[in-house]
């Protein structure tokens, strides 16, 4: 029931006498729940020249006559295979198959359907690569990628787990410079787990006119983002604006760097005294991905609320463990995805699991009395930009220095800074709605684009090597605000071969059900690859840049 094979129709029971689909029920009886932290991918084998990737419903999924088939997972259950469709408005596919009943029996009737798109769970389909390097998912078109693009396939076959992945990024050009901004929505890696995301635009400076914020897809992954939004917070003369970890807008003032800063190497201060661009990272235990570290930081006393500044990113081992599983998941992992999407809350469970048994980084500051109490967790997903947010403190820490620990997984998290504010009142911020989207290589703003990001019931979706330019008018009295972007949407993984493998359905349980025992065993091949991650995933990246 694969997608390589698409010119012979499965006999009834086909599906169950298919090792993969006794792999899958092996899988829901071994934990009850079944799908990874990144459910995100298609699972299909292909012949050379083919690459899977899921279609989000509502987008276009091909022309008449496109090649192989495409399974629609419903949401009731069933699978239909329909082997030539085409679109029927814009609400339904129609075409000729077969389809089945949740338990895989061929369901007898009619060959002709017309599927609602309303009613799917879960597209799945498969992307033509032409002979000129242009990569064909239906009638969605993907960029030609760059003549780099050979080169970095070749680097992704190296270590097909260190190639670059990671939501949509944003970048914003400002004297003549452009810089990385932010990442969107990072843990967001299915439709079902869709949820907004605020970044500070570190660095840019608040001026009247259009900003313009260049989003891009750099990976093999399809982006479905739902609204964009530059939130402005006044800002006072003396002193700064930073988000909380709860999610509200604070003005912060006297920001002091450590006195102390303990690290298991020694001191740390100058790494995290400032956010500068020097980080300061450990590297991970060689037989347990989870094993922990803290930091042991000391402030000057002082008066008022206090709420520590933290700017983080992750390092890869999120990455590595993400590709981990879906190439562990194989070609399972799109009935399951369905079976995510159309709402089970133990599956649900099951994908945030292995993330939250590696856990944030959790703030705990000294009482009065030396007890640690923890304040609460940086939580910020993704290892691309890093994200400035602010832990309030509690008020009974005692009159004396003020003594603070970090307490994380080894070789998670990079921190660029670790300080100490006073924590003012909540601030309203002003939301700034975009005002034109302009697609690579138009020299019009497209209106389609702009249509999708103004309607809350739609998504703009992105492919690989997409980028977009969006343009949001900010007020004549700019300098009087620190900007943050606000994003909401999801994204869709894309299967490499590589991955497929290394399936394995015993494996992808233990990452579920007993993570523990699957950080300790993937230690040693992580530790082999740590130091060249860095060069690798960076030097992967896809896509053109608009001049």
């Amino acid at each position: 029931m694969d997608a390589c094979h698409s010119t012979e129709r499965p006999s009834n029971r086909a599906v169950d006498h298919d090792p993969r689909a006794r792999g899958l029920r092996s899988l829901r009886l071994g934990m009850a729940v079944a799908t990874l932290s990144g459910l995100a991918l298609l699972a299909a084998c292909r012949p050379p020249g083919r690459v899977p990737v899921l279609v989000e419903p509502g987008s276009p999924v091909g022309p008449t006559g496109t090649e192989g088939p495409l399974k629609a997972h419903l949401h009731s259950g069933d699978l239909l295979v329909l082997d030539r469709w085409q679109l029927d408005g814009d609400s339904a596919v129609r075409g000729e198959g077969t389809r089945y009943d949740p338990d895989r029996n061929e369901r007898e009737g009619s060959t002709e359907h017309r599927l609602a798109i309303d009613s799917v769970a879960l597209f799945e389909t498969s992307v033509r690569q032409d002979s000129d390097g242009t990569y064909t998912v239906g009638t969605v078109p993907l960029v030609t990628l760059s003549v780099l693009s050979a080169a970095v396939t070749g680097i992704c076959l190296a270590d097909p787990k260190a190639c670059f992945g990671s939501c949509p990024t944003f970048y914003v050009e400002q004297d003549g410079q452009e810089r990385l901004v932010a990442e969107g929505f990072s843990s967001s890696v299915a439709r079902v787990l869709e949820a907004g995301d605020v970044d500070a635009l570190a660095g840019v400076t608040g001026r009247p006119g259009p900003l313009r914020i260049r989003m891009r897809n750099e990976a093999l992954e399809t982006h479905a983002v739902r609204s964009l939004g530059v939130l402005a917070v006044p800002t006072p003369q003396a002193g700064d604006v930073a988000v909380t970890t709860t999610g509200s807008f604070h003005h912060i003032g006297d920001v002091r760097p450590p006195a102390v800063c303990h690290a298991p190497e020694g001191d740390c201060r100058a790494d995290v005294a400032v956010r500068d661009g020097v980080e300061r990272r450990s590297w991970t235990d060689s037989l347990d991905l989870a094993a922990r570290e803290t930091l042991e930081l000391e402030f000057p006393a002082s008066e008022g609320p206090q709420a520590l500044v933290l700017s983080a990113r992750h390092t890869f081992v999120s990455t590595f463990l993400f590709y981990q599983t879906l190439a562990y998941l194989g070609r399972n992992a799109a009935p399951l995805i369905a079976e995510l999407e159309r709402g089970d809350e133990a599956l649900r469970d099951a994908v945030v699991g292995p993330m939250r048994a590696l856990g944030g980084l959790r703030v705990q500051v000294a009482d009065a009395e030396g007890r640690w109490i923890t304040a609460h967790t940086f939580e910020e997903a993704g290892p691309l930009a890093t994200d400035r947010q602010a832990v309030p403190l509690p008020s009974h820490t005692g009159a004396g220095p003020v003594r603070v620990r970090l307490d994380m997984v080894e070789g998670y998290w990079r921190l660029d800074e670790v300080t100490l504010a006073t924590l003012g009142e909540p601030v309203k911020p002003i939301r700034i709605e975009p005002t034109s989207v302009r697609r690579y290589g138009d020299a019009r703003p497209d209106a389609e684009a702009m249509r999708k990001l103004d309607d809350s019931g739609t998504h703009l979706v992105t492919q690989p090597g997409d980028e977009l330019e969006i343009t949001f008018d900010i007020p004549p009295d700019a300098d009087r605000y620190t900007l943050f972007l606000e994003s909401e949407g999801y994204y869709y993984e894309w299967m490499r071969q590589e991955w497929l493998e290394e399936e394995d359905p015993v494996a992808a349980a233990l990452m579920l059900t007993r993570p523990d025992v699957m950080f300790r065993r993937l230690a040693p091949e992580f530790k082999e690859r740590e130091a060249r991650m860095e060069e690798i995933f960076w030097n992967t990246r896809i896509g053109r840049r608009l001049p």
